[in-house]
């Protein structure tokens, strides 16, 4: 009878040691797998010049819709919400080449055109890298940076280009 009951609290230890091994295991992929997200924290860490948009672009820019969309985009990636970029493939790629085929008259430049250029570049790169498991998080806020920073450069040349055509400058007659 000893011999049984020793046995049998042998085995009720052995098993009980490996339902404990099994819960740090999944303890400790979570903690692993948690590492790899992008928190807002994170996000707000991140470093750039963030130009806003100025009173004299203000009308041309509230009017365009692919802007609008893509700035609401990136509000909402600053609050760690990758949303626009995962849950919708068609409304991203609308989005994408409307950004290219509807700039305003007034702001169509071909420097204005090369800016949205690296910026469908850097927001494609940023969806791309949102959808991949196997992107890190220093992957990621890098690319999330350059996606910032793209866009900021987008508004800063658009507000150049409406400020220096608020100067008059008279040129001298040359005879």
């Amino acid at each position: 009878m000893k011999f049984l009951s020793a046995l049998l609290l042998l085995v009720c230890l052995v098993s009980c040691k490996k339902t404990v091994d099994t819960t740090k295991d999944i303890v400790e992929e979570t903690k692993q797998k948690d590492t790899t997200l992008v928190s807002k924290k994170d996000i707000a860490k991140i470093q750039f010049l963030d130009y806003g948009v100025d009173a004299k672009a203000k009308n041309t820019l509230d009017s365009w819709l692919a802007y609008n969309t893509v700035a609401t985009a990136i509000a909402a990636v600053k609050n760690g919400d990758f949303g626009f970029f995962i849950d919708d493939k068609a409304v991203f790629e609308t989005a994408m080449e409307d950004l290219e085929t509807t700039v305003p008259e007034n702001i169509d430049t071909a420097a204005v055109r090369a800016r949205l250029l690296v910026l469908k570049t850097k927001l494609y790169k940023l969806e791309e890298a949102t959808r991949l498991s196997t992107t890190t998080k220093k992957e990621h806020l890098l690319v999330i940076k350059e996606a910032f920073q793209a866009f900021s450069y987008v508004t800063l040349l658009i507000n150049k280009k409406f400020e220096k055509e608020a100067q008059n400058i008279i040129k001298p007659e040359i005879e």
